[in-house]
């Protein structure tokens, strides 16, 4: 059960990513996506605060990902290569995330919303994994 969940996680990240890519590329090529992009943009920019809620997910995300990194530093000494591994993915996309949603601007890239969106979740849901796995205790073959 245990692996069929990260499977599923997984999954769930792989299709986030190949759905960002999609509309990233479909709006640079296709005028009736960029033209839904341009007008999702707008009233969204004229609806919400959209440059403070990108801000607050940002704080957001890297506060759980240093909660759960002092959480693994805590347990360092128990954990498997594995959850280290997965631990490694979750700075790694949260990474991507920040830095992503701070040189990127939605007057430089249309799709800008959509694609910080996709990798904001793809984010939480790493983050959700490194928390199970580290919830979870080694079985006696597992690889430290």
């Amino acid at each position: 059960m245990k692996k069929a969940g990260y499977f599923l996680l997984m999954l769930l990240e792989i299709g986030l990513f190949l759905g960002g890519y999609a509309i990233h590329y479909f709006t640079k090529t296709k005028m009736g996506m960029s033209r839904y992009v341009v007008y999702k943009n707008q009233g969204w920019n004229r609806d919400y605060p959209m440059d403070l809620y990108v801000r607050v997910i940002q704080v957001i995300l890297i506060v759980l990902t240093m909660i759960v990194l002092l959480w693994f530093w805590k347990k360092r000494k128990t954990v498997t290569r594995m959850t280290a591994a997965i631990n490694s993915g979750m700075i790694l996309l949260t990474a991507v995330y920040v830095s992503f949603t701070m040189v990127q601007s939605a007057g430089g890239m249309r799709d800008y919303y959509f694609v910080s969106l996709i990798l904001g979740l793809a984010a939480v849901i790493q983050i959700i994994k490194s928390v199970a796995a580290l919830l979870i205790k080694p079985s006696k073959g597992s690889v430290k």
